[in-house]
């Protein structure tokens, strides 16, 4: 997207020059050559990757709970041949918040408590599957327990998944939720969850990077910057529509365990 608008402003800034409308042209030439080189280069999508991932832990920083919910939202699904079979299975990004939450529902096996999984997610890109149920599949080949996995095939975006998430975690009641995510798409999906009243723990189950890999390219740098926009267009998509009234009520804050500890620990120490 960025690259072609990049692009579009060179055409367009050589053909002003063309008409003798060199000051024009010569700025928009100029900007485009300045553009593609912070970006291509990894200083801007690697700044802006940074402010959006860094607030962020890839781990659990307390002891597994009882009756705790994981909550992981689909970012796709594509259609794979395999083995001469066509097969459909969540995008790249997802395999991250899979594993970590494979990971940890075996840990709550082990240690006897009972945990589940809230896997979100319509079929948005019609093969057929929704994200949730695609998500569900590969964690029960992983060996989770279908009866831990609940699905909601609903959403068709971010909001949706948030709004409606929030409706089953309120009649599960859970004394925590954690929100499995790569760590791109966090705050964005946090600030949608908070509206609904919902305040989860954030886990990074996996980080998207210009630097420190062995595959870096231009190509990948113009990807994470396509990334970066798109989630601060949303942020401000979200504060533009809230200023408007557009969004919906936001709604009462679900009070689980871990928010309850936190809020009395705070009045204890005031």
């Amino acid at each position: 997207m960025t690259l072609n608008i990049i692009f579009a402003v060179f055409i367009l800034g050589i053909s002003l020059c063309w008409l003798r409308w060199s000051a024009t042209g010569g700025l928009l030439i100029a900007f485009s050559v300045i553009s593609y080189g912070s970006i291509a280069s990894g200083l801007v999508p690697d700044y802006l990757m940074s402010r959006l991932q860094s607030p962020f832990a890839s781990q659990l920083q307390s002891p597994l709970e009882d009756n705790t919910v994981f909550v992981v939202l689909g970012l796709g699904t594509q259609a794979i041949t395999e083995e001469n079979h066509q097969v459909v299975e969540p995008l790249a990004f997802s395999f991250g918040p899979i594993f970590a939450a494979a990971k940890y529902l075996r840990q709550c096996e082990l240690k006897n408590l009972q945990c589940r999984l809230i896997a979100s997610g319509g079929n948005n890109d019609d093969t057929g599957i929704s994200e949730a149920d695609s998500i569900a599949d590969q964690l029960k080949k992983a060996g989770i327990d279908d009866a831990s996995i609940i699905t909601e095939s609903r959403s068709h975006n971010s909001w949706q998944n948030a709004k409606f998430t929030s409706q089953i975690l309120r009649e599960l009641k859970p004394a925590k939720v954690v929100l499995l995510q790569s760590a791109p798409f966090l705050r964005r999906n946090l600030v949608y969850f908070n509206h609904f009243g919902l305040k989860p723990t954030p886990i990074a189950a996996a980080y998207l990077t210009t630097s420190h890999t062995n595959i870096s390219s231009a190509g990948l740098n113009f990807l994470v910057f396509d990334v970066a926009l798109h989630e601060q267009i949303g942020l401000w998509r979200y504060q533009i529509y809230n200023f408007l009234g557009w969004n919906e009520p936001a709604q009462p804050p679900l009070i689980t365990a871990d928010i309850l500890f936190h809020f009395n620990k705070g009045a204890a120490h005031g």
